[in-house]
């Protein structure tokens, strides 16, 4: 926790002091679970996962069941479909399991085995989705 191996190290899009739940190394949970924050998995959970916001499987990190979050960050394992706006997984990371996803990024070494299912960012996208009203006012559709 204030190893110096942790030095400058940073999750994108999230800071150490933002995360409200942790599931450490040597910790088991077996059951769903649900969070309304960042959450991190350094130990082990057989159940659902779901979240709201960015969740991260540790490197001894294990997750077995369905994964729902907003933003997910897989160093460890993950068995399991998983659904969220953005997975990332990172080198040495490992995902199972059937993905939907708007983003997906997997690093060099890491495994992904599975069905990928991407859908676009949504119908207001930059292109044709702005336009100017009858006052002159910029305004952009959702």
């Amino acid at each position: 926790m204030f190893g110096k191996g942790n030095k400058g190290k940073k999750h994108p899009n999230q800071r150490v002091d933002e995360i409200t739940t942790l599931i450490g190394e040597g910790c088991s949970f077996e059951g769903d679970i649900s969070f309304p924050s960042s959450t991190r998995i350094d130990g082990s959970v057989k159940g659902n996962v779901r979240g709201e916001g960015v969740l991260i499987i540790g490197e001894s990190g294990f997750v077995s069941g369905e994964v729902r979050a907003v933003e997910i960050i897989v160093y460890g394992r993950v068995e399991g479909n998983i659904e969220s706006q953005r997975l990332e997984i990172k080198r040495n990371g490992s995902v199972v399991g059937d993905v939907f996803t708007r983003s997906l990024i997997v690093e060099d070494g890491a495994v992904y085995n599975g069905k990928c299912f991407m859908e676009q960012a949504s119908s207001g996208s930059l292109e044709g989705s702005s336009e100017t009203d009858k006052e002159g006012v910029f305004t952009t559709e959702s």
